[in-house]
């Protein structure tokens, strides 16, 4: 039943309208998405320059193999090109996925040292249930240039457990709180499995599997996996009930979490999600039919979702369309929330080397004594020209960044001991791709900008808002129009 399911939702992909308008009379919605939003299982949304996108599973061989979705304001989307042209497909799935019809599902996109990363699944069920993941690469999004670099996973490789094969589809990628980059992936049949990726390559770290969502034995159709980092707690998100039937869909998303990005994630009651427990947390309600599909995206202070769902006011509910919500958090878990307005993005994205000076003071941010020992104190200094006043700013992970001395390369901003306090010490450590450190930009006008700390939130700020040499620099919570924790950028 799922192999049919699912290659029904496919075929009827194919011949959906190439400009529907999302019109919902429904629920209340502080937003209307509109243009083209026909998506199916669209993927995390990601920027590239002024330009959002996600991608998803395609509208057939000969017409978009992958469904490629663009915006510049998260309201207005329309159709991109294909990473795959139509009719072709790279020459490795033949092996592992006999039959395949060259049409693409369910990919997820993600950026790593710089580059893009396409993670997309091919199916085939005429050779018995075979599938596979492959990645492809682009230095740019706005004008791609794509570099097939092959398989990830495939059933053939993959082998059973207790019997089932592991279905290489639904690909999620994800970092921990170090940095470090996971895959989910998986559907039905043996489960939901997380493997390690290797930033460097794209490719799987080491042959270490991890069983978390699933064990489908018992007929618990888990899929469409996706987990975030937040506050914490790693959460996973995916579907349970059948996809793909329009208006006859009920798809809804389950939740869990963990303190570990591979598990075990437990559900509100305590419950594992691979012994069959997920909270619910979206089901359809009236005409918002089959909701699933969950990708992340973090603008400006929001934590959006993105899904599909069917519009039950049409004929049969077709197309899938996609959706943004704001996600909250009620004592921990996760609150999805309609009714929102979407915030500009006045996040920077920065690469390079400068000067860092205070607004009130019009002193520079500085290296205690130049020192690049671990612990090292920061504060602010008159200006003197040095290499312990000059700051080398590396964007690892769409709006966030590292901050590290010309003197010390290795070493970055770092607050201490991962705390959320205010007035938590900035100092420098050894860079391991914490939260602690890594930081926003985000624009305060006029050539400004305040510096977020990933893990609390919190803008960096000179103690006491003082102008003398040797104040120290800490975290604080952010206040509007504080000069103190307001800062300009001068490239050296």
């Amino acid at each position: 039943m799922y192999s049919f399911v699912r290659l029904f939702r496919y075929i009827s992909t194919a011949i959906i309208s190439a400009a529907a308008i999302l019109a919902i009379s429904f629920n209340v919605f502080a937003i209307t998405l509109t243009g083209t939003t026909d998506i199916h299982d669209p993927s995390t949304i990601i920027k590239d320059g002024n330009t959002y996108w996600t991608f998803g599973t395609g509208g057939g061989a000969s017409n978009f193999p992958i469904n490629a979705l663009y915006s510049t304001d998260l309201i207005n989307w329309k159709r991109g090109a294909s990473p795959i042209p139509a009719n072709t497909y790279p020459s490795w799935i033949s092996n592992k996925v006999p039959g395949f019809d060259g049409n693409f599902w369910a990919p997820d996109v993600i950026e790593m040292n710089g580059k893009f990363y396409l993670y997309y699944s091919a199916f085939s069920s005429t050779s018995g249930m075979r599938s596979a993941i492959g990645v492809m690469v682009t230095s740019s999004l706005n004008n791609p240039n794509w570099q097939d670099l092959g398989m990830i996973v495939s059933t053939v490789d993959e082998g059973t457990l207790n019997g089932q094969p592991v279905n290489a589809i639904d690909a999620g990628l994800y970092r921990d709180a170090q940095n470090n980059v996971w895959m989910v992936y998986g559907s039905h049949y043996a489960g939901i499995f997380v493997r390690q990726i290797n930033p460097a390559t794209g490719k799987l770290m080491n042959s270490s599997r991890y069983p978390v969502v699933g064990n489908n034995y018992a007929w618990h159709e888990y899929e469409a996996a996706q987990v975030k980092y937040i506050n914490g707690y790693y959460y996973m998100f995916v579907n349970l009930g059948e996809c793909c039937m329009g208006n006859q869909s009920n798809y809804y998303i389950v939740t869990g979490r963990s303190t570990s990005p591979t598990g075990p994630f437990l559900d509100k009651n305590g419950k594992s999600l691979w012994n069959y427990g997920g909270s619910t947390l979206l089901m359809s309600d009236g005409n918002y039919i089959g909701p699933g599909h969950f990708g992340y995206f973090y603008n400006n202070g929001q934590h959006l979702a993105s899904i599909h769902y069917y519009d039950g006011s049409t004929a049969n509910g077709w197309p899938a369309r996609l959706d943004l919500l704001q996600m909250t958090f009620a004592n921990g878990w996760p609150v999805f929330n309609r009714n929102f307005s979407i915030k500009s993005d006045a996040n920077a994205r920065i690469n390079g080397t400068y000067r860092i000076t205070p607004v009130h003071s019009g002193k520079s941010l500085d290296v205690e004594n130049c020192a690049i020992a671990n612990g090292t104190n920061l504060r602010q200094w008159s200006w003197i020209n040095n290499s312990c006043q000059k700051f080398i700013v590396t964007r690892v992970d769409d709006v966030w960044h590292r901050i590290s001395p010309a003197n010390a390369s290795d070493k970055a901003f770092d607050v201490n001991s991962f705390s959320t306090a205010d007035g938590a010490n900035l100092m420098l450590w050894t860079y391991a791709g914490g939260h602690n450190q890594q930081f926003r930009f985000q624009s305060a006008g006029s050539g400004r900008y305040r510096i977020i700390n990933r893990n609390s939130e919190k803008c960096l700020d000179i103690a006491g808002a003082s102008t003398a040499d040797g104040a120290n620099l800490y975290q604080w919570q952010c206040v509007a129009n504080s000069t103190n924790q307001m800062f300009t950028l001068q490239a050296q």
